[in-house]
């Protein structure tokens, strides 16, 4: 928390924000997660070029430019790979031209200790790190690597500041890069995995419902709440689906699916838009729990996410509550019974009290965030 602190302030003492919008994005933060400068973007409070500029103010380090992240050829890109890229946040730029061997790399947490030193080991030289906004890292990565992005961050929202500032001299080292020419790499195409789902084996219920409330009111972090609610749902509904809700969409973000194993990594690649005859769009609309059998006709919201989390047979019976902070609806939680069949009276009743639990705890955090 301490970067994002010393971010707000630079941005209020050289007046780029005001502290309305500052308490604004630090709400945003609480409720969609994401770093405080990616907020201020999709509030349209900052330019992201300008989140560059003052982002190397607060680390001290060079500022990853979109020329250079334009310019990364294939060679360079497989020195960390796929995997470990995603994982870290990072992107390799190119080998420094002077002095000792380093590797430039942009990313999200340049100062951060364990990752330098897992880039490092990666690539059997010494780490250079240079700094890049989260919504800028996540556009590359996907366009370098072809792993789609997680939903949060497909619609970055941003609207130009004007006299923007340019990028300071420092955006290069004194020895400059080694720059080969640039080569184009193909994305992979954003479709749903074809790939077959893997069984799961039966879960038992681990979380009591007192336990899953106590987690809830000890949460200091936006991913705790939606864990709570996930745990709580492992073994007593066939999937349990926390969505944040955004744009008129329903984007995924933590969820059990009880008849495929890895489904987090589907669910977060879920976008659903909420409209027409939908039990989500019900509770959306609404701002109540809706409880009942999907609408059945063509292909709905509901059998879409079903496709998507391999779930199997169809759910006789869906529930979807809101979860509602300051009257906006910021969350969908999701749930159908064991095997497909209907929910428990009491899972039902136990759901809707973790809910208002969550609302609590949201506000909570977003007060503790302006603090």
């Amino acid at each position: 928390m301490l970067a994002l602190v010393k971010l707000g302030t630079l941005l209020l003492r050289n007046a780029a924000i005001g502290l309305t919008q500052l308490e604004a994005a630090l709400r945003n933060q609480v409720l969609y997660g994401g770093r405080l400068g990616t907020n201020l973007i999709e509030l349209g409070f900052l330019d992201l070029d300008l989140l560059g500029v003052y982002l190397g103010e607060v680390s001290g380090l060079p500022v990853a430019t979109r020329p250079l992240l334009d310019s990364v050829p294939a060679e360079i890109l497989a020195l960390v790979g796929s995997d470990l890229a995603h994982e870290l946040g990072a992107i390799p730029l190119a080998w420094l031209a002077d002095g000792e061997r380093q590797l430039a790399v942009a990313m999200i947490e340049p100062n951060h200790g364990p990752y330098l030193d897992a880039l490092s080991a990666q690539v059997g030289a010494p780490i250079a790190p240079y700094v890049v906004a989260e919504l800028r890292a996540h556009y590359y990565l996907e366009r370098h690597y072809g792993r789609p992005r997680q939903a949060r961050f497909v619609r970055p929202g941003t609207r130009p500041v004007p006299g923007a500032a340019a990028d300071r001299r420092r955006t290069q080292p004194p020895g400059g890069m080694v720059l080969p020419q640039p080569v184009t790499i193909t994305p992979r195409s954003r479709r749903a995995s074809t790939a077959s789902p893997i069984a799961a084996p039966p879960v038992s219920p681990s979380v009591s419902l007192l336990e899953a409330v106590r987690a809830l009111e000890r949460a200091d972090h936006r991913e705790q709440i939606a864990d709570a609610l996930v745990d709580f749902g492992r073994g007593r509904t066939g999937a349990l689906l926390v969505f944040i809700v955004r744009d008129g969409n329903a984007l995924g973000w933590r969820g059990h699916v009880e008849t495929t194993m890895g489904a987090h990594t589907r669910v977060e690649a879920l976008s659903l838009p909420l409209g027409g005859a939908s039990i989500l769009q019900a509770a959306h609309d609404d701002a109540r729990l809706v409880q009942g059998p999907p609408p059945t006709p063509g292909k709905t919201v509901e059998r879409t996410l079903w496709e998507s989390i391999g779930a199997a047979p169809e759910p006789a019976e869906v529930l979807a509550v809101p979860v509602v902070v300051r009257q906006r609806v910021v969350n969908l939680v999701y749930a159908h019974g064991l095997r497909g069949g209907a929910l428990e009276p009491e899972v039902v009743g136990a759901i809707t009290e973790l809910v208002e639990h969550a609302q609590a705890a949201y506000v909570r955090l977003i007060q503790a965030a302006k603090r």
